[in-house]
């Protein structure tokens, strides 16, 4: 319970420490701009990205100058949207028993062809041995909320598949939407074993999608990346090679890259993009995308009007000038018809939440079940306090 006599005076000091930061942000936004007009020749910036040294994740493989905008082309009269998403009950050992829950959603939009949408979820218990305890290097490892969101967006894209399996033979423009990112970067820190079954299944559905020619694009709504700016950061530093690690500036007042810090990639491409523009696309410099092959993930943002979004796609479909602008055309629709925020996408969220209610109805289903077939009934003292609170 907050103790809101006390909060409220934090809450006064940080209002007002924010309100003090926006005119060094707003500087820091105009010298941003500044540094990414002055890349017209962007060769130079790109032989100093691939030469330096820096934990940052950079903006990659540039290959025309970083202002470059692109209009908004026509949405084809007919197509499909498909989208899928995900949610889940964790594995909780204060519980009955233990299990966890998967509820994933499937949409599928037709537009200018007058067929039926398709607005569905299933829900998958997992309570099998094999499903609690995954064998990684000769050891059972119980299954944790991390695992469990790993196994949630793998099966969110197998759905991706499988809708779009659904719809061969139709000859219509097909989009493939999925919130959130493409980088399967929680694997880096895994099991190698665990972190290579999840990356093959995960790479041959985006090889599906491949060879049917479906763009599939991560949706990602007000991102705080950083890729751009990290990229600029570098372009400001008199080194080359630039060592971040053995930086010479360290003992100076302020750093050469300092005057941009804190800034984020779309709020700099907030001042220059158009409702419906993209920007260039750039390659993500994430270690494991080096196990992607021909499905390395890039990115643009796009002003949607309400937002400046990030959109990831595979390299296959960067490098297609035919499916990159109708996805970036597809999209815009969908945030238009979404009034901000894809349709699909908000319509995949509400068939996917489980929300407090659902998960305290499936533990009664759950508790009435073990009454019927007369198993022992018994939950963690943690657990039955929190239900049953006395004073």
């Amino acid at each position: 319970m907050l103790d809101f006599s006390i909060l409220k005076s934090q809450i006064n000091q940080m209002v007002g420490e924010q309100r003090s930061r926006q005119d060094t942000y707003r500087r820091r936004a105009e010298r941003a701009l500044k540094e990414l007009n002055r890349w017209q020749d962007w060769r130079p910036l790109g032989a100093k990205l691939t030469d330096s040294k820096t934990s940052w994740l950079l903006a990659g493989d540039l290959g025309e100058p970083l202002t470059t905008r692109y209009p908004l082309v026509a949405a084809p009269p007919s197509f499909t949207v498909i989208a899928a998403d995900g949610s889940q009950i964790f594995p909780d050992r204060h519980e009955l028993t233990l299990c966890y829950l998967i509820n994933i959603s499937s949409i599928v939009l037709h537009y200018g062809t007058g067929t039926k949408p398709l607005l569905a979820s299933r829900p998958t218990l997992f309570y099998k041995e094999e499903d609690l305890y995954k064998a990684w290097n000769n050891r059972k490892i119980p299954v944790d909320g991390e695992i469990v969101g790993i196994q949630r967006s793998l099966m969110e894209f197998q759905e991706l598949a499988h809708l779009a399996k659904q719809l061969e033979g139709q000859d219509l423009p097909v989009l493939a939407l999925c919130d959130g990112t493409l980088i399967l970067w929680h694997l880096e820190v895994k099991p190698e074993d665990f972190g290579a079954y999840v990356l093959s299944k995960f790479l041959e559905t985006l090889e599906y999608f491949r060879g049917r020619r479906i763009p599939i694009a991560g949706y990602i709504s007000y991102p705080r990346s950083t890729d751009v700016i990290n990229a600029l950061r570098v372009g400001m530093c008199p080194e080359h090679p630039v060592n971040c690690d053995k930086c010479p500036y360290r003992q100076d007042p302020e750093l050469p890259c300092e005057p941009i810090e804190g800034m984020i990639d779309s709020v700099l491409f907030s001042h220059l993009l158009g409702p419906g523009e993209r920007t260039t696309v750039f390659k993500s410099s994430s270690k494991i995308l080096e196990e992607y092959g021909v499905h390395a993930v890039y990115f643009f943002y796009l002003n949607v009007g309400s937002e400046i979004a990030r959109i990831e796609v595979p390299q296959w479909v960067a490098r297609d000038r035919d499916l990159l602008n109708r996805t970036q055309a597809m999209i815009y629709d969908q945030a238009e018809k979404g009034h901000g925020y894809p349709v699909s996408l908000a319509e995949a969220h509400e068939k996917a939440v489980v929300r407090g209610a659902d998960r305290e109805l499936f533990y009664q289903f759950l508790r009435d079940s073990f009454v019927r077939q007369n198993l022992r009934v018994q939950v963690s003292r943690k657990s039955y306090k929190k239900k049953n609170v006395s004073i």
